[in-house]
């Protein structure tokens, strides 16, 4: 049996949102917070849909009615050899009832896709060409010396960071420190926005929300302020004990080689916080350049694709 969820913001369903993430979370954005500010992402009209099966396994997904689209957040919320499964009966139930969705997209690791193209193969439906992928550089704390900065692998961003030191007034604030306004916060994402390219799937709604709530579900927090300006903005969470989700990850590009001082500070702090493994979130192979710098532990990928029935 499937039950439907739609109001996503009652206590009531809020926890069991929170209770099937507890269970079966196993994507670096599996959190509430996240889900509900990300709803906007990707869509024009979006409605929240959660759909939960037996023993709180399910898909947290948003329909949008412009599209007649559906999009799964971040993988299934079920046990990893019950993950192709569980889907099946998210699409068995979706695409029997009205309205019909034109079509469903996923994102999965490569495991789960290859498993689910080889289920997919006798069924009704069908998996469209992989729209793009991400490539998610991983740290393992315990392994990662960048902190020491010590020896020629760390030869050049050592070199920069006394340089940017010596050169700056530099601090790390809270992001509820009073000197922080969340207007120079906001002004920063716009102008960090402008210098993407036009086919970055890098999307500034959801940060805009984050820091419209506060952070709301953010466990750690660096508002990086040079020269008593705000120049860049790292945040994330714990989706499980140990794993930390380097959620947001913004800097003024006007300000010369302030990302790679604030992304070398967050990996400092989180490693002096007792972090375990540090996620630093999907990226287009374009861009991954820029974090191979930091040296990640590894890397893993996860596949974007939709869904459609045959008939289709």
């Amino acid at each position: 049996m499937v039950h439907a969820i739609t109001d996503i913001t009652s206590e009531e369903n809020k926890l069991l949102v929170e209770t099937m993430i507890s269970k079966y979370g196993s994507s670096a954005e599996h959190n509430y917070y996240c889900y509900l500010d990300k709803i906007k992402e990707f869509c024009k009209t979006p409605h929240p849909y959660v759909y939960v099966f037996e023993e709180y396994k399910g898909v947290l997904a948003k329909y949008d009615t412009t599209t007649n689209e559906y999009r799964v957040f971040m993988e299934v919320l079920a046990p990893q050899d019950e993950k192709v499964g569980v889907f099946l009966k998210f699409l068995d139930y979706i695409f029997s009832h009205e309205p019909k969705p034109k079509k469903v997209w996923i994102e999965f690791e490569e495991g789960i896709r290859k498993n689910l193209l080889a289920i997919l193969k006798d069924s009704l439906y069908r998996c469209n060409r992989v729209n793009y992928e991400l490539i998610w550089p991983v740290f393992d704390m315990d392994v990662w010396n960048g902190d020491l900065m010590q020896g020629g692998e760390w030869k050049d961003l050592r070199y920069y960071w006394h340089k940017f030191f010596r050169e700056h007034k530099v601090e790390f604030v809270n992001a509820n420190d009073k000197r922080v306004d969340p207007k120079a916060l906001k002004d920063l994402i716009y102008a960090w926005k402008k210098q993407r390219t036009v086919n970055d799937h890098a999307q500034i709604d959801y940060y805009i929300k984050v820091i419209e709530s506060g952070f709301r579900g953010y466990d750690v927090t660096r508002i990086m302020l040079v020269d008593g300006k705000v120049g860049a903005i790292t945040a994330g969470f714990y989706p499980r004990p140990g794993y930390y989700y380097s959620s947001i990850g913004l800097y003024n590009p006007e300000i010369s080689r302030c990302n790679d001082i604030a992304n070398m500070d967050d990996l400092i702090n989180l490693k002096r916080l007792g972090c375990k493994i540090v996620d630093f979130g999907g990226i287009e192979e374009e861009h991954l350049e820029f974090k191979k710098k930091f040296r990640p532990t590894r890397y893993y990928k996860t596949y974007v694709f939709s869904i459609m029935l045959k008939e289709s």
